[in-house]
């Protein structure tokens, strides 16, 4: 996928979070809120928000996906952190070069 496109989709994500005025999303809201991008093109835009701008965090409880904003995701977009014990426990993926093995 080309970076312009990807810029657009991750564009698209956080305005979607600023819309529903939330720190946490359910997934599906997100991947059935539109059909002008794929599922993939969308998991692809999830994952550099993720690993490259730790602007979010993906994670399961109790059966449902969910993505929430890091606290550096709230700042940036102004919202006020969603108080849910469950989130505590969700923390970035470190950044691949930090687990390689030597």
């Amino acid at each position: 996928m080309d970076k312009h496109r990807l810029q657009h989709i991750e564009k698209y994500v956080i305005n979607f979070f600023q819309e529903q005025e939330q720190s946490r999303i359910l997934a599906k809201e997100l991947f059935d809120s539109t059909t002008a991008y794929a599922n993939a093109d969308i998991v692809r835009a999830l994952e550099d928000l993720e690993k490259r701008e730790r602007l979010l965090v993906r994670h399961t409880t109790e059966g449902n996906d969910y993505i929430s904003l890091t606290s550096l995701g709230t700042a940036l977009l102004g919202l006020e952190r969603t108080d849910i014990e469950s989130e505590a426990g969700a923390l970035p993926h470190p950044p691949k070069s930090a687990t390689k093995a030597i």
